[in-house]
């Protein structure tokens, strides 16, 4: 590239193309072949240029790495012991993020390969300080070196966070801390913690936002930033990573947070802020759990059961409520499961509503881990920890389906494009404001008044604002979301009642359509497992294998009627039509909420319980008067099928008696 096009170049061209050639470099030389030990020889260079550029590098030895002929593995070696004990690498007592013998890794021979990286490091360096916006430098190598490195050993699973949902993550943590803590609440300064740091992309970033924000504020307080890392190389990674961004890096410490007695116990009950993406499915042991994390994990040690391992996603969960004070806020990405699935994920999901109050639920695409080498669905979760929890909470509900980037491989390397476009500031403006959001793509946002702890599941799309066209209505037509509890009568206890004939039983399979019973397959069906009585008015939705929709308005046959245990069986509260009821369910955004329900089971076992479809919202009409005429019409057109099945029954039953 030629050096006016370099001119050209945007500093975050410049870093990632200088990270693209630096693992290019130690691809085609085919030396150090462990990512991570790639990692920390790229990082230890880059430390090296940035104490030169900072003016802390003696001079001979910068001159000594100026010029090919004078390049040395030795020069680099000195360099690096060099600036090793000294701020901002090392403290007064001597300690250096290098460690006690810092050195690299290079071999005699590598001469030329390290001065080539040496250079490119400089410009990725050079690139980085003259940003006016300082980037996530060591999270950006991360992505070029690291992809699949930790596989093998799940406990230290390390999936960096994409700068798009780090940048969302702490804009939506700034907001939130400005709007509902009041200054009072806190001491003189803001405790901001990271227990899983890895190469501290959330404390870079908060740091950035913070400074931004106490410039317009002079009464926020400073913030104390404490990191932790079980893995030594994440903690030297992120310390690196806050000074090449220019900020402090003296509070980043090593050891396993869900662990009583490491440096981060010291903050217990006292954090104002958690920013983390902690490990996703590493698993441990319960037993080991009982002897090492009581005061860290305390619910969970004392309600382990039998059960023989635990999974880190759920651990890290309560690990956050013992670590924040009473009003501190969490926002944490976890995998989907945490949010839907149940066993385990549902005694997390009540422990966060016994103890805190749940602030919003963002889900995000598959893409946003894929670079990392997973497409796992995930989801951002804040929550506030609270003495007294609030049964009626308002709750930020989002759906993300663009992020502005798509991953492809190239040559067997997974590599992050520009494609489409970052919704997550429309989500954003959408949470500052209350207001309803909804995108083309199909990306929204919606406000909801929920009681979390009885709700099955927290996935938003139960909670998604609906457009006329999705519901099938004209578009002129708007809607406000009304639970269905609302607008049916309290659940009946109801007997079975055994088949007997002069009576006619709708199994789930008779339901065959929109509208459409199978009245001659249940006027031959004598089943031998009892049901439920219903009559005519009456709405039932099977709630077996929801995925397949089947509600009906019970028609009225002459004859009594029951209905398969498969069935929740709806009345209609005084004034509204089970036709509208009727016609609102079998809406594809109502649809979708039913089978969020599900999520975790098989299609073909699944299963909602009563209490759970009694919880869903229904997009409800403004104006009733027109509603009320289209839904006039729908109840004529379905009594028609009702009338013209039965016509055919009998003209058929006349031929044969004929």
């Amino acid at each position: 590239m030629n050096d006016l096009l370099r001119q050209l170049e945007s500093p975050y061209d410049t870093i990632s193309r200088s990270l693209s050639e630096l693992r290019e470099l130690f691809y085609r030389k085919g030396r150090i072949a462990d990512a991570n030990a790639k990692l920390d020889e790229t990082v230890k260079l880059m430390a090296i240029q940035y104490a030169k550029a900072s003016g802390s590098l003696p001079s001979d030895l910068s001159n000594e790495l100026a010029n090919q002929e004078t390049f040395s593995l030795d020069a680099v070696n000195r360099s690096l012991r060099a600036i090793a004990d000294v701020p901002p690498f090392g403290d007064s007592e001597g300690r250096s993020i290098f460690g006690s013998t810092p050195a690299t890794a290079f071999d005699d021979g590598d001469e030329d390969l390290a001065f080539e990286l040496y250079q490119t490091a400089g410009l990725a360096i050079e690139a980085q300080l003259a940003a006016t916006d300082p980037l996530d430098i060591v999270n950006e190598a991360f992505g070029h070196h690291v992809r699949d490195n930790f596989r093998s050993n799940t406990e230290d699973a390390q999936y960096m966070t994409p700068p798009e949902v780090v940048e969302f993550m702490v804009e939506l943590a700034e907001r939130e801390l400005l709007k509902s803590a009041s200054s009072d609440e806190r001491s003189d300064r803001l405790v901001v913690s990271d227990p899983s740091c890895g190469v501290g992309s959330f404390l870079v970033s908060w740091h950035r936002v913070h400074e931004f924000a106490s410039q317009r504020n002079k009464e926020i307080p400073k913030p104390l930033i404490i990191g932790q890392d079980k893995v030594d190389r994440m903690a030297r990674l992120a310390k690196a990573n806050l000074i090449f961004s220019g900020f402090e890096a003296d509070q980043i410490f090593v050891g396993s947070s869900i662990e009583d007695g490491t440096p981060i116990s010291n903050f217990d009950n006292s954090v104002d802020l958690i920013l983390t993406n902690p490990p996703f499915g590493a698993r441990f042991d319960t037993q080991e759990l009982q002897k090492s994390s009581r005061k860290s994990l305390p619910t969970l040690c004392a309600g382990i059961g039998s059960s023989k391992v635990a999974d880190s996603e759920f651990l890290f969960i309560e690990r956050y409520l013992t670590l924040l004070r009473t009003g501190g806020v969490c926002i944490v990405v976890v995998p989907d499961s945490v949010i839907s699935a149940k066993g385990a994920a549902a005694a997390v999901r009540q422990l966060i509503s016994r103890s805190a109050e749940l602030i919003a639920v963002v889900e995000l695409p598959p893409v946003t881990f894929a670079q990392a080498g997973t497409r796992t669905k995930t989801s951002v979760l804040a929550f506030r920890k609270t003495d007294n929890p609030s049964r009626e909470q308002k709750v930020f509900f989002a759906e993300v389906n663009d992020l502005g980037f798509e991953v492809s491989k190239r040559k067997g390397v997974a590599l992050k494009r520009a494609q489409g476009s970052n919704e997550l500031p429309n989500i954003l403006r959408a949470y500052e404001t209350e207001e309803d959001l909804a995108l083309p793509s199909g990306s929204f946002a919606a406000w909801r008044e929920i009681t979390p702890s009885a709700i099955a599941a927290w996935t938003p799309r139960r909670f998604r604002i609906a457009e006329a066209t999705d519901v099938g209505l004209p578009p002129q037509i708007s809607f406000e979301s009304r639970p269905l509890d609302e607008l049916v009568k309290p659940r009946e206890k109801r007997k079975s009642q055994a088949y007997s004939d002069g009576t006619l039983f709708i199994s789930v399979l008779h339901v065959i359509g929109e509208g459409m019973l199978d009245v001659p397959s249940m006027s031959s069906y004598a089943p031998v497992t009892p049901g439920l009585q219903v009559k005519p008015g009456n709405v039932i939705i099977s709630r077996i294998n929801p995925r397949i929709p089947r509600v009906l308005v019970v028609p009225d046959l002459g004859v009594p009627l029951l209905c398969s245990s498969e069935f929740e069986i709806l009345v209609p509260a005084d004034g509204i039509s089970p036709y509208a009821l009727a016609f609102l369910l079998l809406s594809q955004p109502v649809q979708d909420q039913i089978c969020s329900l599900t999520a975790g089971t098989s299609a073909s076992h699944s299963r909602v319980r009563p209490d759970e479809i009694r919880q869903i919202a229904l997009p409800w009409p403004k104006d009733e008067a027109a509603f009320e005429t289209f839904i006039a019409k729908y109840q004529k057109a379905n009594e028609a099928i009702i009338s013209g099945t039965r016509q055919i029954m009998a003209l058929r039953s006349g031929a044969v008696t004929h």
